[in-house]
């Protein structure tokens, strides 16, 4: 209760930073208050913000709650005060519908349509942000999933990017003999493991990824159990990090050697690459995870979106805003910020590596599929990553832990269907 009671009050604060106007102390008349959690980001909140505004008269005042694991405790409490924000930063998939069947967003349908028929946006996306028939999100960032490398590494060693699985083992065990710790993965902040979850399952069987996302496979199937027994073996043979590894550290072992490469989604990952000192075609490139046996190669994609709460005083504004989110010459800038990551397919990614990523997974037909931390309910998929984190651990009894993952499952997807009747 103390913490509940926490979480409301500064909720209430932070709503008590926006003026009559809903703006905030920093913003304009002209500004629609956005509330986000990724504080680096601002400069491309304001550059696409000043874009947006030549275009509609709406910019953004971005308003920054850092601490990701109170963030969206806090946006739940804000949306049923009289005077939410404006705009929100949020997740697709499972956590729009998670926040969307509360009754708290406005639609956004003829935002979304509008953006079709503009050929800004493309509709296959329509189901990250659908609930009961309604749209309410509309996508601020689309990143596709990939294997981030040394390329110094792998040429000190004689290594090119692999193009099946068994080349990618390869690569693996050359690394290792080389003294390169081959992948960078880490069970700490959960979510990451969601990511590698995400990329092997779906290179492992693409069918049965997507079937489990729809609670129409079964932990304990066959396919689960051999997806397992790879994890575990490639865990045993030292292919990965020890799971306490610190995931902020990777660019900078990437850089220096200690592992040989880490997946990350491109394109706004290049810029901790950069950070660490490592320019793209140089010194890292990227490959697409190889299939392991789906038929046909897939990619995972991670998408953020932007919702707009119903009690908002701006909402038609904040609407009719939205309609020109995805146009080029916002995005244009929002993107170069990025490096990439626009969901409109007109726009260009500006770091090359990205845009050939991006241009191969839309010329050579892969699957997209979403992540794994989008792609359930949210209470399954943590449930599901704080158990896949020991597993990371310790990985010597998989059996037990696809049985725990199973009764989770269903619970909660019991919780889920019961809730959403």
């Amino acid at each position: 209760m103390r913490r509940r009671s926490f979480l409301a009050a500064g909720a209430l604060g932070l709503a008590g930073m926006t003026s009559a106007c809903g703006t905030t102390e920093t913003g304009s008349a002209s500004d629609l208050q956005f509330f986000n959690d990724a504080a680096s980001w601002e400069p491309g909140y304001r550059a696409a913000g000043d874009a947006l505004r030549r275009r509609t008269g709406w910019g953004l005042s971005p308003q920054t709650i850092p601490n990701a694991s109170s963030y969206e405790q806090v946006i739940r409490s804000l949306l049923q005060t009289k005077n939410p924000p404006d705009l929100v930063k949020w997740g697709s998939g499972y956590r729009m519908k998670d926040l969307a069947r509360t009754g708290s967003l406005a639609d956004l349908g003829s935002a979304w349509d509008s953006s079709v028929a503009a050929g800004w946006l493309d509709d296959d996306m329509r189901q990250d942000f659908t609930y009961d028939g309604g749209i309410y999100g509309m996508p601020l960032i689309q990143g596709y999933y990939a294997m981030f490398y040394n390329l110094e590494v792998f040429a000190r060693l004689g290594l090119e990017a692999p193009g099946t699985w068994d080349e990618f083992l390869a690569v693996c065990r050359a690394l290792k003999k080389g003294g390169v710790t081959p992948i960078g993965t880490t069970q700490m902040n959960i979510w990451p493991v969601a990511n590698w979850f995400s990329m092997l399952a779906s290179a492992y069987d693409t069918d049965w990824y997507r079937a489990l996302c729809r609670n129409e496979a079964s932990f304990l199937d066959d396919r689960a159990v051999g997806l397992m027994e790879l994890w575990q073996s490639m865990i045993r043979d030292g292919l990965h990090t020890s799971a306490d590894s610190v995931g902020d550290n990777f660019p900078s072992m990437l850089a220096n050697g200690r592992i040989g490469m880490q997946p990350t989604p491109v394109s706004w990952s290049t810029q901790s690459m950069e950070l660490a000192g490592m320019a793209p075609g140089t010194g890292f490139d990227a490959f697409l995870l190889p299939a392991v046996q789906a038929p046909s190669p897939t990619v995972v994609t991670e998408i953020a979106g932007l919702v707009v709460p119903d009690r908002s005083r701006h909402r038609a504004e904040a609407t009719e805003a939205l309609a020109s989110w995805l146009s080029p010459k916002v995005q244009e800038p929002w993107s170069d910020f990025l490096n990439g990551s626009s969901a409109n397919p007109k726009v260009t990614w500006s770091d090359p590596m990205s845009q050939r990523i991006k241009e191969t997974i839309l010329g050579e037909g892969f699957e997209v599929v979403n992540r794994y931390w989008e792609n359930s309910p949210p209470p399954l998929v943590v449930g599901v990553t704080q158990d896949l984190g020991g597993f990371m651990a310790d990985p010597s009894d998989p059996r037990g832990v696809l049985e725990s993952l199973q009764r989770k499952a269903e619970s909660e997807w019991s919780y889920w269907q019961e809730a959403t009747r």
